[in-house]
């Protein structure tokens, strides 16, 4: 029996916490070989109240729908950071932005922060700050090599240059950043 694993992506309407968790889905089963399955939760003003996307990545069976017991979970808000901060245990990792939270609260579980929002804001636009999440997930978990969700970044925004060239670059220095954490 394969072990799946279990992510969150979580934060507020108008982050592309949605479509980060689809791109990663699309990513495993696409060009994976994985079986995954992404489900998402948000507010009905969609924008500013709390949304989470779960994905759940393997090689076998999927039997549930929702993560349970997340490997990881990234709080891109506050309010997604509070959710989770007293419901996650070891072994799960608790990544936030630390752009938002600055003060971290005691928990049970790992937390990292990474400055997500700035490092998005840097590269030209806090819209690619979930870009930015996907690299930390992709690096952290290595449940998928990172040419397979550049491969689907590259399907996703070939037919605009400049916001696929923004996007890689998003991925990559997420996936830099979490590299020179572990």
């Amino acid at each position: 029996m394969s072990k799946n694993i279990e992510i969150i992506l979580s934060g507020v309407g108008g982050q592309g916490i949605v479509v980060g968790g689809a791109l990663l889905g699309q990513a495993a089963v696409e060009y994976g070989g994985k079986n995954a399955v992404s489900t998402s939760e948000y507010g009905v003003e969609t924008r500013g109240t709390f949304t989470k996307s779960s994905i759940i990545i393997g090689d076998g069976e999927i039997y549930f729908t929702e993560s349970v017991t997340p490997n990881l979970v990234v709080a891109m808000a506050k309010i997604a950071y509070d959710k989770y901060i007293n419901e996650l245990k070891a072994p799960s990792v608790l990544v936030y932005d630390s752009s938002i939270i600055q003060e971290p609260k005691p928990s049970e579980c790992e937390q990292i922060g990474f400055p997500i929002t700035q490092i998005a804001a840097t590269l030209g636009s806090e819209a690619t700050a979930n870009i930015v999440a996907l690299g930390i997930i992709v690096h952290l978990t290595n449940v998928l090599e990172k040419t397979i969700v550049e491969k689907v970044l590259n399907n996703k925004f070939e037919d605009f240059q400049d916001v696929l060239a923004m996007n890689i670059d998003a991925f990559n220095k997420g996936y830099e950043i979490s590299s020179r954490r572990v």
